[in-house]
């Protein structure tokens, strides 16, 4: 069975991945801080490590074969040369990261992973570090695949996106709707681990793959499918000050679409679970 290191496993995406993967009877290591507590069990090992910590990095991974690194945790450049000149590249199949759309510059379109790369001022500094990231990892002598999700929601959201409209529409209270009623797509976390999976079963496809579910939802259309889920009446009210979206609205006012036909075609898992079928597995979870 592949032997398989997760950097991350505590918080949401890498922990479902780690939790997922394990599910699927891989042996598991997972690298943390050691500041979240990990309440699941499965692993072969937790290696508390900060990644930055190059002598301690070093020392954690010396002696330690793996078949794929799935890395949730990288966020800039140096995460990933730290990794790679501390680990054994010598029995590595396949690099699996996690990067961001964010990666590209803001536009209306609906954009495929051959648009260019750069600044987005709604993103900053998240986006273009990441693409040095990608960078990076692309320029080592590794087999690669990298995922450019959109905006990530289901159960264990530790961010108030989706837990934002359900508390809401429960509490009967008017939702502020942003001026533009931009249009923005999802991947529900289920789907995406799927997906990261079938990077490892499928080891001959390589390469940068955006991922989100295909479907496209303006905001009062994301009030109505989570409304339509609690089968619940709405309230909400468009926004008409100009004041940042964000100081009373989960997400930036600003239209953010990716084209998912490379990864359609790709042979790797296609995400298949529309807003209101992930809003109702996530309600099971925390109604």
């Amino acid at each position: 069975m592949n032997t398989i290191l997760v950097l991350g496993g505590s918080t949401f995406v890498s922990k479902a991945i780690a939790k997922h993967l394990i599910s699927k009877n891989y042996i598991v290591d997972i690298l943390t801080r050691g500041i979240i507590p990990i309440e699941y069990t499965g692993f072969r090992e937790h290696i508390i490590c900060d990644r930055h910590d190059i002598p301690n990095l070093k020392k954690s991974l010396e002696n330690k074969h793996y078949d794929y690194i799935v890395d949730i945790s990288a966020y800039e450049k140096r995460d990933i040369d730290f990794l790679l000149n501390s680990i054994n590249k010598s029995t590595i199949k396949k690099y699996i990261f996690c990067s961001s759309g964010a990666v590209y510059p803001s536009t209306n379109d609906i954009i495929n992973e051959n648009y260019k790369t750069g600044y987005n001022e709604n993103w900053g500094s998240y986006g273009t570090n990441k693409k040095e990231a990608e960078d990076s990892l692309i320029n080592s002598d590794l087999k690669y695949c990298i995922f450019r999700p959109t905006y990530i929601y289901g159960k264990d959201n530790n961010l108030y996106r989706e837990k934002f409209f359900i508390d809401k529409i429960l509490n009967n209270e008017t939702i502020p709707i942003p001026p533009n009623n931009s249009s923005i797509q999802f991947i529900n976390i289920d789907d995406l681990v799927k997906t990261f999976e079938s990077a490892i079963t499928n080891d001959d496809i390589t390469g940068i793959f955006n991922l989100t579910h295909p479907n496209i939802y303006t905001f009062e259309e994301i009030v109505f499918t989570i409304a339509k889920a609690l089968k619940r009446d709405y309230k909400i009210k468009r926004v008409t000050e100009n004041i940042p979206a964000r100081s009373y609205f989960p997400f930036r006012d600003v239209t953010y679409l990716l084209n998912t036909d490379k990864l359609k075609n790709s042979g790797l898992y296609y995400p298949q679970m529309d807003l209101l079928e992930g809003i109702n597995c996530t309600l099971a979870g925390i109604l």
